[in-house]
């Protein structure tokens, strides 16, 4: 089947099941996609690296499917040799995958705002309309940009200025998987807000639909080093106000940095937690999106869903760590990387098991950061799990 066909029949599987908020992205022309031979009406996106099949979130499909669509990709990938994992799915897909004796790791939780009821009135939005009115004063103005009705040259040459901007800071190209990117080229059924001054677009950010759920995700945000005071706090609130008057359901800022919280085992959990943040820190894909996940607390989330990392027994977290990290940064990860991660898991685990006196971290170099002491093992390990 060619590329342009399955992407048209991808892009008709997402209107009717596409549940996951990122799910909009597997139309990223990265992606490979498993259809049933056993006429489950669905797809599974997924892309190779290292080996591993990684999946991008969820099945899309029907929920009383997923158990038999998810065997069927697995018998799959042991026919192909390939190992696999299943990034960032939600809790309904978790509980079928654990019941098949998957790993599971608890990656982070995601806000999710019903918006029928959404108001910033109260109390507990002061901070959030004091920061709104500040960018209002200062003349900043949200509008909605739509490249397929009528297209504006000088805006889309601001925000390709504030994307180079950000791939300068960032030191690569766009990342991938499971993130979006402008698309400029080809918006599909992406929406743009921009926060304009004086006709120039200070800021940007590009949302994509949650089909099944009648909702929306905040998936891409550009903007200026430097920017006006309430900018962020301003352009979402607008945002929320659009979606709300339109009758969407629902919302999410995005998934909320990692958590330990999957396992009643706490020390474990922290090995566990260090090791991830260690890989994802070198991505730098949760520093890169702070400003988002600091300020999302001001709108006070409906409730939170968890988020999961799920592996098969048969291959380890660093092998799948470091597939994880060339599936969303495949320019940027280098081969060494496996070595280094797999260094520092083996040490981690020997400070777990008491066999290792201590392992002082240092963010400078994951193949660096790991000395030993004999005599300044206690200190050292509360300062790890602080």
């Amino acid at each position: 089947m060619k590329k342009n066909n399955e992407i048209a029949r991808v892009a008709d599987l997402l209107k009717k099941y596409g549940y996951h908020s990122q799910s909009y992205n597997i139309l990223r022309n990265d992606k490979s996609y498993f259809f049933s031979k056993e006429n489950i009406e669905g797809v599974i996106a997924y892309v190779i690296k290292a080996n591993v099949a990684v999946v991008a979130a969820d099945p899309v499909c029907e929920l009383c499917d997923i158990k038999l669509f998810l065997e069927e990709f697995i018998l799959f990938c042991k026919r192909k040799k390939l190992r696999y994992c299943f990034q960032s799915v939600t809790e309904r897909s978790r509980i079928i995958l654990s019941e098949m004796g998957m790993n599971i790791i608890k990656i982070g939780e995601e806000p999710i705002h019903e918006l029928k009821d959404y108001s910033s009135i109260g109390s507990k939005f002061r901070s959030l309309r004091k920061s709104v009115n500040q960018a209002k004063r200062n003349g900043l103005e949200i509008v909605e940009y739509s490249p397929l009705i009528q297209r504006n040259e000088a805006w889309e040459k601001d925000m390709k200025e504030l994307s180079a901007i950000w791939k300068k800071f960032k030191g690569s190209g766009e990342y991938s998987f499971l993130i979006g990117e402008p698309a400029l080229h080809n918006p599909g059924d992406r929406r743009y807000f921009l926060a304009l001054l004086d006709n120039r677009v200070e800021a940007f950010v590009v949302c994509t639909p949650i089909y099944s759920r009648n909702g929306i995700y905040f998936d891409v945000m550009r903007r200026k080093e430097k920017t006006i005071n309430g900018l962020p706090q301003l352009l979402f609130s607008e945002c929320f106000q659009i979606f709300q008057a339109e009758g969407m359901k629902m919302c999410s800022l995005g998934t909320a940095p990692l958590s330990y919280e999957h396992t009643s085992n706490v020390e474990e959990g922290k090995i566990i937690k260090l090791a991830l943040r260690m890989a994802f820190d070198h991505l730098e894909y949760f520093n890169r999106f702070k400003p988002l996940y600091n300020f999302k607390k001001q709108f006070h989330p409906t409730s939170w869903e968890a988020r999961y990392l799920v592996y098969n027994t048969q291959v380890s977290l660093p092998f799948v760590l470091f597939a994880l990290l060339k599936a969303y940064d495949p320019t940027a990860i280098r081969d060494t990387l496996l070595t280094q991660i797999n260094f520092a898991w083996i040490n981690l685990c020997k400070l777990k098991d008491g066999t290792k006196g201590v392992i002082r971290f240092s963010t400078n170099s994951l193949g660096k950061g790991f000395r030993y002491t004999s005599n300044k093992a206690k200190l050292t390990r509360r300062r790890i799990f602080r």
